[in-house]
């Protein structure tokens, strides 16, 4: 394998891990990832019904980065 393909590999492998990490961080603390993001800029929070959202979408998020990162070991 050139060596071209192998950093390719290991930056695409970086990024599958930041988006996975931070998928899951704002799946399980959607209100911290909201204050971290969107907060600065908001006058007031939003309502339960975004946070519940936000965590599903995340959710999906994060279940395609884990299936990206352990899919080479399944193929």
């Amino acid at each position: 394998m050139p060596p071209e393909i192998k950093v390719i590999s290991v930056l695409i492998t970086i990024l599958l891990v930041l988006w996975t990490g931070i998928a899951l961080f704002a799946t399980f603390k959607p209100k911290t990832f909201w204050s971290i993001t969107q907060g600065w800029k908001a006058t007031r929070e939003p309502s339960p019904a975004y946070f519940l959202f936000s965590r599903i979408g995340t959710a999906i998020f994060a279940v395609i980065g884990l299936v990206l990162l352990v899919q080479p070991y399944f193929h």
